[in-house]
Protein backbone atom coordinates (compact mmCIF):
# COMPACT_ATOMS: atom_id res chain seq x y z
CA UNK A 1 0.00 0.00 0.00
CA UNK A 2 1.24 3.48 -0.87
CA UNK A 3 1.36 5.28 2.50
CA UNK A 4 1.43 8.71 0.85
CA UNK A 5 -1.97 8.03 -0.75
CA UNK A 6 -3.35 6.70 2.53
CA UNK A 7 -2.34 9.79 4.49
CA UNK A 8 -3.67 12.02 1.71
CA UNK A 9 -7.02 10.24 1.88
CA UNK A 10 -7.00 10.55 5.68
CA UNK A 11 -6.44 14.30 5.36
CA UNK A 12 -9.24 14.54 2.78
CA UNK A 13 -11.75 12.65 4.93
CA UNK A 14 -10.97 14.63 8.08
CA UNK A 15 -11.31 17.89 6.16
CA UNK A 16 -14.80 16.73 5.20
CA UNK A 17 -15.63 16.18 8.89
CA UNK A 18 -15.61 12.40 8.58
CA UNK A 19 -14.26 10.28 11.39
CA UNK A 20 -11.94 7.37 10.58
CA UNK A 21 -10.09 4.55 12.26
CA UNK A 22 -6.48 3.97 11.27
CA UNK A 23 -5.51 0.32 11.78
CA UNK A 24 -1.75 -0.32 11.92
CA UNK A 25 0.23 -3.51 12.40
CA UNK A 26 2.64 -2.51 15.17
CA UNK A 27 4.22 -5.88 15.96
CA UNK A 28 4.58 -9.32 14.40
CA UNK A 29 5.93 -12.57 15.80
CA UNK A 30 6.50 -15.63 13.63
CA UNK A 31 4.62 -16.19 10.40
CA UNK A 32 1.70 -13.82 9.85
CA UNK A 33 0.04 -11.96 6.97
CA UNK A 34 1.64 -8.61 6.21
CA UNK A 35 4.32 -6.71 8.12
CA UNK A 36 4.64 -4.02 10.82
CA UNK A 37 3.75 -0.66 9.33
CA UNK A 38 1.00 -2.02 7.08
CA UNK A 39 -2.07 0.17 7.38
CA UNK A 40 -5.80 0.15 6.73
CA UNK A 41 -8.05 3.21 6.82
CA UNK A 42 -11.67 2.59 7.75
CA UNK A 43 -14.49 5.11 7.51
CA UNK A 44 -18.23 4.48 7.70
CA UNK A 45 -18.47 4.27 3.92
CA UNK A 46 -15.03 3.24 2.66
CA UNK A 47 -11.93 1.16 3.26
CA UNK A 48 -8.41 1.77 1.99
CA UNK A 49 -5.26 -0.30 2.38
CA UNK A 50 -4.78 -3.74 3.89
CA UNK A 51 -3.38 -5.34 7.03
CA UNK A 52 -3.35 -8.88 5.75
CA UNK A 53 -6.66 -9.78 4.16
CA UNK A 54 -8.78 -12.84 4.76
CA UNK A 55 -10.80 -13.64 7.84
CA UNK A 56 -8.54 -11.70 10.21
CA UNK A 57 -8.87 -8.46 8.23
CA UNK A 58 -12.63 -8.93 8.12
CA UNK A 59 -12.80 -9.09 11.93
CA UNK A 60 -10.48 -6.07 12.25
CA UNK A 61 -12.66 -4.07 9.86
CA UNK A 62 -15.75 -4.99 11.87
CA UNK A 63 -14.05 -3.80 15.07
CA UNK A 64 -13.08 -0.49 13.43
CA UNK A 65 -16.66 0.06 12.25
CA UNK A 66 -17.91 -0.73 15.75
CA UNK A 67 -15.54 1.86 17.22
CA UNK A 68 -16.88 4.45 14.77
CA UNK A 69 -20.47 3.57 15.60
CA UNK A 70 -19.83 3.85 19.34
CA UNK A 71 -17.79 7.05 18.84
CA UNK A 72 -14.78 5.66 20.69
CA UNK A 73 -11.88 8.12 20.96
CA UNK A 74 -9.16 6.14 22.73
CA UNK A 75 -6.50 4.14 20.90
CA UNK A 76 -6.91 0.40 21.36
CA UNK A 77 -4.56 -2.50 20.69
CA UNK A 78 -5.72 -5.93 19.56
CA UNK A 79 -3.67 -9.13 19.64
CA UNK A 80 -4.46 -11.81 17.07
CA UNK A 81 -2.90 -15.26 17.26
CA UNK A 82 -2.74 -17.21 14.01
CA UNK A 83 -2.52 -20.74 15.42
CA UNK A 84 -4.88 -23.70 15.55
CA UNK A 85 -4.79 -23.93 19.35
CA UNK A 86 -5.40 -20.20 19.99
CA UNK A 87 -8.54 -19.49 22.00
CA UNK A 88 -9.18 -15.98 23.31
CA UNK A 89 -7.19 -14.14 20.65
CA UNK A 90 -7.70 -16.53 17.74
CA UNK A 91 -7.80 -14.97 14.28
CA UNK A 92 -9.19 -18.09 12.66
CA UNK A 93 -5.97 -18.44 10.63
CA UNK A 94 -3.16 -20.99 11.06
CA UNK A 95 -0.02 -19.10 9.98
CA UNK A 96 1.80 -20.02 13.24
CA UNK A 97 2.40 -16.43 14.35
CA UNK A 98 0.79 -13.45 16.04
CA UNK A 99 0.30 -9.73 15.46
CA UNK A 100 -0.57 -6.61 17.44
CA UNK A 101 -2.83 -4.06 15.75
CA UNK A 102 -3.30 -0.45 16.89
CA UNK A 103 -6.72 1.11 16.28
CA UNK A 104 -6.28 4.88 16.10
CA UNK A 105 -9.49 6.98 16.01
CA UNK A 106 -9.05 10.22 14.05
CA UNK A 107 -11.30 13.24 13.62
CA UNK A 108 -10.94 16.85 12.45
CA UNK A 109 -9.16 17.87 15.66
CA UNK A 110 -6.15 15.92 14.39
CA UNK A 111 -5.94 17.60 10.99
CA UNK A 112 -2.71 19.49 11.86
CA UNK A 113 -0.71 16.34 12.71
CA UNK A 114 -2.14 14.46 9.70
CA UNK A 115 -1.14 17.36 7.43
CA UNK A 116 2.39 17.26 8.88
CA UNK A 117 2.62 13.53 8.21
CA UNK A 118 1.35 13.90 4.65
CA UNK A 119 3.74 16.79 4.00
CA UNK A 120 6.67 14.56 5.01
CA UNK A 121 5.89 12.41 1.99
CA UNK A 122 5.18 15.31 -0.37
CA UNK A 123 8.44 17.04 0.56
CA UNK A 124 10.39 13.76 0.90
CA UNK A 125 11.30 15.00 4.39
CA UNK A 126 12.64 12.12 6.51
CA UNK A 127 10.81 11.94 9.83
CA UNK A 128 9.91 9.52 12.62
CA UNK A 129 6.25 8.77 13.28
CA UNK A 130 5.37 7.50 16.75
CA UNK A 131 2.10 5.78 17.64
CA UNK A 132 1.38 5.09 21.29
CA UNK A 133 -1.56 5.07 23.69
CA UNK A 134 -1.09 8.86 23.81
CA UNK A 135 -1.72 9.31 20.07
CA UNK A 136 0.39 10.30 17.06
CA UNK A 137 3.65 12.24 17.21
CA UNK A 138 6.00 13.34 14.44
CA UNK A 139 9.70 14.16 14.77
CA UNK A 140 10.92 15.91 11.63
CA UNK A 141 14.48 15.26 10.39
CA UNK A 142 14.87 12.26 12.69
CA UNK A 143 15.46 8.79 11.26
CA UNK A 144 15.56 5.41 13.02
CA UNK A 145 18.39 3.01 12.28
CA UNK A 146 15.73 0.37 11.64
CA UNK A 147 12.60 0.70 9.51
CA UNK A 148 10.32 0.38 12.54
CA UNK A 149 10.59 -0.38 16.25
CA UNK A 150 8.04 -1.75 18.72
CA UNK A 151 8.55 -1.63 22.48
CA UNK A 152 6.28 -2.81 25.23
CA UNK A 153 6.34 -2.69 29.04
CA UNK A 154 3.78 -3.84 31.56
CA UNK A 155 1.67 -0.70 31.20
CA UNK A 156 2.80 1.03 28.02
CA UNK A 157 3.60 0.33 24.37
CA UNK A 158 5.13 2.40 21.59
CA UNK A 159 5.55 1.92 17.85
CA UNK A 160 7.91 4.01 15.71
CA UNK A 161 8.50 4.03 11.96
CA UNK A 162 10.43 6.05 9.40
CA UNK A 163 8.34 8.10 6.99
CA UNK A 164 9.19 10.55 4.23
CA UNK A 165 12.32 8.53 3.34
CA UNK A 166 10.67 7.33 0.16
CA UNK A 167 12.22 4.78 -2.14
CA UNK A 168 13.22 6.52 -5.38
CA UNK A 169 13.45 4.95 -8.80
CA UNK A 170 15.36 6.90 -11.42
CA UNK A 171 14.97 5.65 -14.99
CA UNK A 172 17.60 6.97 -17.38
CA UNK A 173 15.80 6.55 -20.68
CA UNK A 174 12.20 7.40 -21.39
CA UNK A 175 11.19 4.77 -23.90
CA UNK A 176 8.52 2.06 -23.92
CA UNK A 177 9.95 -0.02 -21.07
CA UNK A 178 10.37 3.10 -18.96
CA UNK A 179 6.70 3.91 -19.46
CA UNK A 180 5.62 0.37 -18.60
CA UNK A 181 7.92 0.26 -15.56
CA UNK A 182 6.57 3.61 -14.31
CA UNK A 183 3.05 2.21 -14.46
CA UNK A 184 4.09 -0.72 -12.25
CA UNK A 185 6.39 1.02 -9.78
CA UNK A 186 4.08 3.90 -8.89
CA UNK A 187 1.69 1.34 -7.35
CA UNK A 188 4.54 0.20 -5.07
CA UNK A 189 5.02 3.63 -3.53
CA UNK A 190 8.24 4.63 -5.31
CA UNK A 191 8.97 8.23 -6.22
CA UNK A 192 9.65 8.09 -9.96
CA UNK A 193 11.99 10.20 -12.07
CA UNK A 194 12.42 9.66 -15.81
CA UNK A 195 15.43 11.24 -17.53
CA UNK A 196 16.12 11.40 -21.26
CA UNK A 197 18.23 13.52 -23.59
CA UNK A 198 15.61 13.52 -26.38
CA UNK A 199 12.86 16.12 -26.65
CA UNK A 200 9.20 15.44 -27.34
CA UNK A 201 9.28 11.64 -27.50
CA UNK A 202 5.74 10.19 -27.21
CA UNK A 203 6.56 7.76 -24.41
CA UNK A 204 7.74 10.63 -22.20
CA UNK A 205 4.65 12.68 -23.06
CA UNK A 206 2.39 9.71 -22.28
CA UNK A 207 4.09 8.94 -18.98
CA UNK A 208 1.58 10.32 -16.49
CA UNK A 209 2.89 8.06 -13.72
CA UNK A 210 6.31 9.64 -13.11
CA UNK A 211 6.62 12.38 -10.51
CA UNK A 212 9.43 14.05 -12.47
CA UNK A 213 10.34 14.01 -16.17
CA UNK A 214 13.62 15.66 -17.14
CA UNK A 215 15.16 16.28 -20.56
CA UNK A 216 18.87 16.98 -20.03
CA UNK A 217 22.30 16.21 -21.42
CA UNK A 218 23.58 12.95 -19.97
CA UNK A 219 26.84 14.80 -19.29
CA UNK A 220 24.93 16.66 -16.55
CA UNK A 221 23.35 13.51 -15.14
CA UNK A 222 24.89 13.48 -11.67
CA UNK A 223 23.28 16.82 -10.83
CA UNK A 224 19.89 15.12 -11.00
CA UNK A 225 20.55 11.73 -9.37
CA UNK A 226 21.10 11.90 -5.62
CA UNK A 227 23.01 9.14 -3.86
CA UNK A 228 21.39 7.09 -1.12
CA UNK A 229 20.39 3.67 0.12
CA UNK A 230 16.82 4.42 -0.96
CA UNK A 231 17.77 5.23 -4.57
CA UNK A 232 17.39 2.70 -7.41
CA UNK A 233 18.75 3.52 -10.87
CA UNK A 234 17.76 1.79 -14.11
CA UNK A 235 19.74 2.48 -17.29
CA UNK A 236 17.69 2.01 -20.47
CA UNK A 237 18.72 4.72 -22.92
CA UNK A 238 18.27 4.76 -26.70
CA UNK A 239 21.63 3.19 -27.57
CA UNK A 240 24.60 1.31 -26.15
CA UNK A 241 26.92 4.33 -26.36
CA UNK A 242 24.65 6.40 -24.13
CA UNK A 243 24.13 3.41 -21.81
CA UNK A 244 27.89 3.19 -21.46
CA UNK A 245 28.20 6.93 -20.81
CA UNK A 246 25.52 6.83 -18.11
CA UNK A 247 26.90 3.71 -16.44
CA UNK A 248 30.41 5.17 -16.31
CA UNK A 249 29.07 8.25 -14.54
CA UNK A 250 27.00 6.48 -11.88
CA UNK A 251 28.82 3.23 -11.20
CA UNK A 252 31.14 4.48 -8.45
CA UNK A 253 28.35 6.22 -6.54
CA UNK A 254 26.23 4.92 -3.65
CA UNK A 255 22.89 3.47 -4.77
CA UNK A 256 20.77 0.62 -3.50
CA UNK A 257 20.46 -0.80 -7.01
CA UNK A 258 21.88 -0.23 -10.47
CA UNK A 259 20.38 -2.13 -13.39
CA UNK A 260 21.12 -1.90 -17.10
CA UNK A 261 18.83 -3.20 -19.83
CA UNK A 262 21.03 -5.13 -22.24
CA UNK A 263 21.56 -8.42 -23.99
CA UNK A 264 24.43 -10.57 -22.74
CA UNK A 265 26.47 -9.53 -25.79
CA UNK A 266 25.77 -5.81 -25.34
CA UNK A 267 26.57 -6.04 -21.62
CA UNK A 268 29.93 -7.68 -22.35
CA UNK A 269 30.81 -5.02 -24.92
CA UNK A 270 30.05 -2.18 -22.51
CA UNK A 271 31.79 -3.85 -19.54
CA UNK A 272 34.93 -4.57 -21.60
CA UNK A 273 35.05 -0.97 -22.79
CA UNK A 274 34.63 0.37 -19.24
CA UNK A 275 37.32 -1.95 -17.86
CA UNK A 276 39.73 -0.60 -20.48
CA UNK A 277 39.00 2.87 -19.10
CA UNK A 278 39.84 1.85 -15.55
CA UNK A 279 36.49 0.71 -14.12
CA UNK A 280 37.17 -2.26 -11.86
CA UNK A 281 35.50 -5.64 -12.28
CA UNK A 282 34.35 -5.35 -8.65
CA UNK A 283 32.35 -2.21 -9.46
CA UNK A 284 30.89 -3.76 -12.59
CA UNK A 285 29.72 -6.80 -10.64
CA UNK A 286 27.21 -4.71 -8.72
CA UNK A 287 25.33 -3.88 -11.94
CA UNK A 288 22.25 -6.04 -12.55
CA UNK A 289 22.48 -6.87 -16.23
CA UNK A 290 20.84 -8.32 -18.20
CA UNK A 291 18.28 -6.56 -16.07
CA UNK A 292 15.37 -8.18 -14.31
CA UNK A 293 14.28 -11.60 -13.11
CA UNK A 294 14.73 -14.04 -15.97
CA UNK A 295 11.17 -14.94 -16.99
CA UNK A 296 11.70 -14.97 -20.78
CA UNK A 297 10.07 -11.56 -21.02
CA UNK A 298 9.74 -9.97 -24.45
CA UNK A 299 7.22 -7.12 -24.40
CA UNK A 300 7.82 -3.82 -22.57
CA UNK A 301 5.14 -4.80 -20.06
CA UNK A 302 6.72 -8.18 -19.36
CA UNK A 303 10.19 -6.66 -19.07
CA UNK A 304 8.80 -4.07 -16.64
CA UNK A 305 7.41 -6.84 -14.43
CA UNK A 306 10.77 -8.63 -14.42
CA UNK A 307 12.61 -5.42 -13.45
CA UNK A 308 10.08 -4.61 -10.75
CA UNK A 309 10.47 -8.10 -9.28
CA UNK A 310 14.26 -7.74 -9.15
CA UNK A 311 14.02 -4.32 -7.50
CA UNK A 312 11.57 -5.64 -4.90
CA UNK A 313 13.92 -8.54 -4.14
CA UNK A 314 16.83 -6.12 -3.59
CA UNK A 315 14.67 -3.79 -1.50
CA UNK A 316 13.53 -6.59 0.78
CA UNK A 317 16.98 -8.07 1.35
CA UNK A 318 17.43 -5.83 4.40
Amino acid sequence: MNDEKLWKETFHLLNNDEEVILVVIINKVGSAPNVPGAKMLVSKDSLMGTVGGGISEYSLTEKALEMLQKNKKNIEVVLLEHTEDATEHSSGMICSGSQHFAFVPLDNTQIPIIQEIYNSFVKAQPSTLTISHQGLNLEVDKILQRKNIYTETENEWEYKENIGLQDRLIMVGGGHVSLALSRVMVTLGFHLTVIDNRKDIPTMTNNTFAHEKLVISFNDLLTYIPEGNNVYVVVMTFGHKSDELVLEKIISRNYKYIGMMASTFKKQQIFTSLEKRGISAELLEKVHSPIGVQIKSDTPEEIAISIAAEIIAVKNES
